[in-house]
């Protein structure tokens, strides 16, 4: 998933594991990195496990780049271990793994930087699909300010269709 900042992402990721009863594991790409050798490798290979273990389940990575970055760019080779561990992990997943084929891993990453991410990762049997998710237009605004007062009490001064209009806030999510 790629998108803007703030336009519902993770919460599109919840709702595949939600739609599909799976249980629901999300990192932070920068949470993964340590600054001890191995540390990183050893940290993303336990979070497949887990997943596996917790099968059916969805792996969600929130900003991806950080760890998922094309090679070579000069970040030095922690960033290119931690890769290649993510790729291997990857490759695990959709071979069946140690889990053989009754564990079910679905992995999500999202990132507002799809440009930035290594072609390995991006091929065919790995994180081969990119789905935009935009802002929302003004439809979808007023559908926003309708589930997020719903059960509240306003001020009947305020109309939610004046407050979804573009000319006053487009461009927020």
């Amino acid at each position: 998933l790629y998108g803007p900042p703030g336009c519902s992402k993770t919460l599109m990721a919840r709702a595949i594991a939600t739609e599909g009863n799976m249980n629901f594991l999300a990192v932070k790409g920068p949470e993964l990195l340590s600054k001890w050798l191995g540390e990183s490798e050893r940290a993303l290979a336990s979070l497949f496990r887990r997943a596996r273990l917790a099968s059916p389940a969805v792996i969600f990575f929130d900003e991806c780049d950080a760890i998922a970055s094309k090679r070579g760019g000069g970040g030095g080779g922690g960033s290119d271990r931690l890769l290649s561990q993510l790729l291997t992990e990857l490759d695990g997943v959709t071979s069946g793994g140690e889990g053989g084929s009754k564990s079910r891993v679905v992995v999500v990453g999202a990132t507002n930087r799809p440009d930035v991410l290594d072609p390995a990762l991006t091929r065919p049997g790995r994180m081969d699909r990119m789905i935009y998710v935009g802002l929302p237009d003004e439809n979808g605004r007023k559908s926003i300010f309708d589930i997020g007062l719903k059960g509240k009490q306003c001020h009947e001064d305020v109309d939610v269709s004046v407050l979804a209009k573009d000319d006053l806030s487009k461009g927020y999510s």
